[in-house]
This record gives C-alpha cells, structure tokens and sequence, in this order.
C-alpha cells in the first residue's frame, strides 16, 4: 500500500509542468514521503530548490497545518519563511490526491512570485518567528495590554504581574499571568496597563524585570534572537549592573524562575513584549574587568522565551463587536435572568466596557439551565454572579451593581410625584442605555414616561414563540397591546416548581438565545446607521418552518 502511494506521487510530480525531480521520493521511517524538485523562477532562467516532506495524512491537514510541505534553509531572509526553511502557504481543501498536489504546487508557485521574486513586504506586522521552551517543565505565558506612558529607549525597571488559572499547552503545563504595571527603575514612575479595575484588583501578584529597546532583537528582521550573547550590543552597562543587584538582592529565592520582558516597537503607535524566563542565581550574565574597570556581560546561553499575547482592546475584539453606538455607551440592564444575563454577556463578549445590572432575585440551580449562570457558584444574589461571569470575559469591562430599592423607592412607591420622578430621571440619564429585560409591567409604566436617552425593552411569550421590543418613548401602551391583543401567549401552559412560587414561561436556552441574538443583531444593524431608524420590533416563530424568524417594526 505504501509502495503504491509513494509511486504514485513520484508520477504526479514527474508529470507537473516545468517541475523536475531532484531526488526521486523515498519513504523515511515515520512513514513520511519525502523527495527534492526544482521549480521554474517565472519570467527568468532560474530555478529553485525544495525538500518536500509528505506527511501520511495528505492530502488532509495535518491537526490545523498543512501535510505538505517545501523547504530549503537558503531562503529564509524572505517574506513566510519559517526558521527551519519551509515554505508558508495556505491552501484550498481538496480529496484528490493529485489536484492537491497541483494546487500546493501553485501555491508554491505564488509565494516564488510574490515573495522571492517580487520580495513584497506584508502591510500586517508578522511577530517575530520564536520557539516557547519550557522552564523546568513548565510553560509561562504573560498578557499585556497598552499603557499610556512612553518608554525611553534601553529603559528598564521592574513589572508587576498577577497569577491566573492554569492551563496544560499541549502536554504540559503552562502558567499564565497578566501584567499590570511598569516602573522605571531611574525616575521610579508607574505605568499602569489599561485593564479594568477588576484585572487590576487580581491577587496573587508578583514582580518580574522588564528592558525596553525600541527595535525587535531579531535576526533577518523576523526570527527572534536565542542566545543571550546577542543581546549584548543593544545594551549597556546600567543594566548589567541592575541585573546583577536583582540577582543579589533575591538570593534566597536562589532557582525560582523570574519574568524578564523585552519590549520594542512594531509601529507607531504599538509596543510588542516578549518574556525570557531567568533563573535566579544563574542570570546569563558575567562580571570581568577591564582597563581596572568592573563591567558586565551576558554570556553564551540559550534563551528560555516563554508566551506573550497583545491582549489590547482592539485585538481582544478584532474579530468581531457591535457597532460603537453600543459599546462606547454606558448601559443599564434591569432584570438578569434568562434574557437580561443573554444580553448582559453578549455585550461584554461584543465589546462593551461599562455595564451596570440591577436585580433583586436569588440565582438558584433551576435558573443555570437558561440563563448564563454557572452551577458551581451555588445559591447566590445574581448581580454578583453575573459580575464575576462578566469580569471572566472580557478584561475591560466595569461592571456596577445597583441597588434595587432604587426602582422600588423611587418609582414605585413614590411613583406620582414629580418631585421623585424627576430624581429618579436624572439618576438614570447617566446612562447611555438602559435594556429592561425585567418583565416587570409597572416598572415599565413608570420608565416609559420618563424623558429618557434610549429606554429599550426586551422581553419573550411563552414558549418563545415571540419577541417583543419597544425603543422609542411612551411604548407601555404599545407593549400591553401586543400581549394582551395581537400576540398568542398561552398563559395556561406555564411551568410551576414545587411550592408557593411564581411560575415562569416555559422555554430552553436554545429558544430564548436564538430570539435574543437576532434582536441584539437587529438592534446593532439600526444603530450602526445613522440613517435608520430603530423602531418597535416583533420577532414571530414559525413552527411549521424552523428556519423563519418573522420581523415586524412598528
């Protein structure tokens, strides 16, 4: 069967275009197929040369990789290059193993035209191509977000990092932390990381040592340098000196690892880290003199690098959040059960930044299955689990608890006079948007007469069969219409727990998230564009279509 295979590629090579075959295709002792070809330069008289190493799962990939690949060490001062010589490409899923063969050859053929011979320059940065290696079986890895504050060119000092949960990258285990702060070692000023004040509360903190150098300590421009001697030219002498006072001064910590950022610059306006991991007592450095002079140097060892990730807004959400008549915006959420707790995580998760909730209930095991709770927190108010489940997404979230009597004071039991309406409106004009998910009618009556910035409703039938949304001021009167005229809400059909309780409308998480994400994706749509409107919304379920959700504006 091997034999087979192996001749048939060897066929399929011979075969390719303008592709001659250096070193027939041979079969190594992992099962790989692997051979050497000579590829047309096009529109010139040169050639180049690639090891090609088939992997026994082509033409499938390989876990998330390519089972292909071209290589040739020479090449690595180009553009995709990886530091032992292969080729990056990318290509299309194909079953057949010879039209893959084609496409990876054209692959191929375009990285020769764009990169070799055109020697084009990406506008993204590409990180700097670095193995992480482990400290004594242990992997590190270490989030950073922006600072404000501008670093000094050879600048250094200490970091301040907090422990998070840990984790196994891949079969061992990795230990993360988030960096908090900078302080430079001469003028002593703090440069805090613009985390939220969540991040910045963690416990578990501990120090580390950080150089700024402006330029990447690169090779070529693109592979990070591995041995401490060649850091040496782009330092100096206080550095020595203040990594050898470190090393003093912490001596009883003699074999615990220590953090030691490296940063630079890769634009204008961003700074990219990456962290070595020194062990205190054996720093890669030495003290020797020179001309009756005491001075220090690093010496010939292999870096440890560890694991950094940018983890600033614009790249926590670059896949993808609201528009920022959203998440720019300060927004209330009355009511966090099942849809209020919905909305709650998917404006975090969609990159919203400050979010106050208000709930008086009691999040019990009965409310997890519908609702974004989690089981292993037990019995507890729901502002608070929420707020911890918020944190735990998104590191720039504020999240604000308030206090429910607020509602119950001021407009319920006050509701009347103008004097406490009036307080109660300015209390709430604070927010950009308030999203009343409590299903509370009288709470709605009181709030829709009030002059308001964006007072939005969200709230479900029965079954979750519909979903009603009002959004412009005064909409109690609409609201009550569509429940108790136009809408189907089998009030009968109610699911009752055991004992003395309100019962609830029945539906599973699948059925209210799937109602409340096409209403978020709607009302993202509207405010997007200045030109359109938002309006009250219905959102109508079809049981004998499961594939139509029925919008109606109003």
């Amino acid at each position: 069967m091997m034999d087979k295979r192996l001749n048939t590629i060897q066929q399929i090579f011979s075969e390719l275009n303008g592709i001659s075959i250096e070193i027939p295709f041979s079969s190594d002792l992992e099962f790989n197929i692997v051979g050497k070809i000579k590829v047309p330069v096009e529109s010139t008289d040169d050639y180049l040369f690639f090891d090609v190493k088939i992997h026994p799962e082509y033409p499938s990939k390989r876990m998330d990789n390519e089972s292909i690949t071209f290589s040739n060490s020479s090449y690595l001062e180009y553009g995709h290059v990886m530091g032992d010589g292969s080729i990056c490409i990318h290509t299309s899923h194909q079953t057949d193993l010879k039209k893959k063969i084609e496409i990876d050859i054209s692959s191929l053929k375009r990285w020769i035209w764009k990169y070799y011979l055109n020697k084009d320059n990406d506008l993204h940065y590409e990180h700097l191509i670095l193995q992480p290696k482990e400290f004594k079986d242990n992997h590190f890895s270490f989030l950073f977000t922006e600072v404000d504050d501008i670093f000094s060119k050879k600048q250094f000092g200490f970091f301040e990092y907090a422990k998070i949960n840990n984790g196994l990258f891949h079969k061992k285990i990795i230990l993360n932390n988030v960096i908090l702060e900078f302080r430079d070692s001469l003028s002593k000023k703090i440069a805090e990381c613009k985390w939220s004040s969540a991040i910045k509360q963690l416990s578990n903190k501990n120090v580390g040592i950080y150089l700024y150098l402006e330029k990447p300590p690169s090779i070529m421009g693109k592979f990070s340098i591995n041995n401490w001697e060649d850091l040496e030219g782009l330092v100096d002498q206080n550095l020595h000196s203040f990594l050898y006072n470190v090393q003093k001064n912490n001596s009883k910590l003699k074999g615990q690892p220590i953090p030691f950022l490296i940063g630079y610059r890769i634009s204008e306006k961003e700074i990219h880290w990456q962290v070595a991991i020194l062990e205190i007592g054996k720093f890669p450095i030495e003290s020797y003199k020179e001309d009756k002079v005491w001075k220090g140097g690093f010496i010939h060892e292999d870096i440890i690098w560890g694991i950094t990730k940018n983890c600033s807004y614009d790249y926590f959400f670059g896949r993808g959040r609201l528009t920022e008549n959203i998440t720019k915006s300060k927004i209330l959420i009355i009511g966090i059960g099942a849809i209020g707790s919905m909305v709650a995580t998917t404006l975090t998760r969609c990159g919203c930044t400050s979010i106050d909730v208000v709930d008086y209930d009691i999040k019990e095991p009965e409310n997890v299955c519908r609702s974004e709770y989690s089981f292993l927190t037990g019995i507890c108010n729901k502002v608070d689990d929420l707020s911890n489940e918020l944190f735990s997404i998104s590191p720039f979230v504020e999240v604000g608890i308030i206090n429910p009597v607020m509602f119950h004071i001021d407009a319920k039991i006050a509701q009347g006079l103008n004097s406490t309406n009036t307080k109660l409106q300015e209390k709430l004009l604070h927010y950009d948007m308030i999203i009343d998910c409590s299903t509370d009618n009288d709470l709605l009556y009181i709030l829709s007469n009030l002059k308001l910035n964006k007072y939005i409703t969200l709230s479900i039938t029965n079954n979750a069969k519909d979903l009603v949304c009002s959004v412009e001021s005064n909409s109690y009167n609409w609201v009550m219409n569509q429940y108790e005229n136009v809408l189907e809400n089998e009030m009968e059909d109610l699911h009752n727990p055991t004992g003395c309780w309100s019962p609830t409308f029945k539906a599973s998480y699948n059925d209210i998230s799937t109602l409340v994400q096409f209403a978020i994706k709607h009302i993202n749509m509207k405010l997007s564009d200045d030109s359109k409107s938002l309006r009250n919304f219905v959102l109508s379920t079809n049981e004998n279509n499961i594939f139509s959700i029925k919008l109606d504006e109003f």
